[in-house]
């Protein structure tokens, strides 16, 4: 019985594989290329028309996956390099993820994918040039330690201050001793007689 049992297990199991194996895929290959190419073309131009004086626009990394019920999730990195009016630049980098729905199309060879969704989860900023911030608003100095005064550790603010003994009077400065505690008493023994 246990030989009949385990042969109707493996035929199971084996035509299982052989047909997850020559099952069509839902989305083919050329499909996640191409949306990976307009997912490409449609972050460059929207980064130049929103910003036209940007540098150096580059897609790290773009990989898009099944996320089923016709949909796909394309998850990317892009950086690019961005000027402002003083000539200072700055390179930044940001992480994101779109969600695309394949709509119906008039055409049935031709697919048709609608960005359902569009977050960028993460922006980093270098700067490429430092700049100065001074918190008193006034032109930031060359060297900016030769001309404001210097607190001495010791002179921490956040540290109270040291004050001399006020006795003046060098025979009494020892070191402060804990608080005497009494000792308890001990009553003597009592004897009787």
């Amino acid at each position: 019985m246990m030989k009949i049992l385990s042969l109707i297990v493996f035929v199971i199991l084996l035509s299982w594989t052989w047909h997850v194996v020559h099952s069509s895929s839902p989305i083919d290959f050329e499909t996640h290329s191409d949306i990976q190419s307009k997912m490409k073309d449609l972050i460059e131009s929207t980064i130049k028309s929103r910003k036209p004086d940007t540098k150096s626009v580059e897609i790290i990394k773009i990989w898009t996956r099944d996320i089923g019920d016709r949909k796909i999730q394309a998850d990317f990195t892009y950086r690019f390099i961005e000027t402002n009016p003083q000539n200072e630049s700055a390179e930044r980098v940001i992480d994101g993820q779109a969600v695309l729905f394949r709509d119906v199309s008039d055409n049935p060879s031709l697919d048709q994918w609608t960005v359902q969704s569009l977050v960028t989860k993460g922006d980093s900023i270098s700067f490429n040039e430092g700049s100065t911030v001074s918190p008193d608003n006034h032109a930031p100095d060359e060297n900016p330690s030769t001309t404001q005064s210097q607190t001495p550790p010791s002179e921490n603010p956040m540290t109270p201050p040291m004050t001399p003994p006020t006795n003046a009077n060098p025979a009494n400065t020892q070191a402060p001793t804990a608080p005497a505690t009494p000792e308890p008493k001990k009553d003597a023994p009592k004897t009787t007689h």
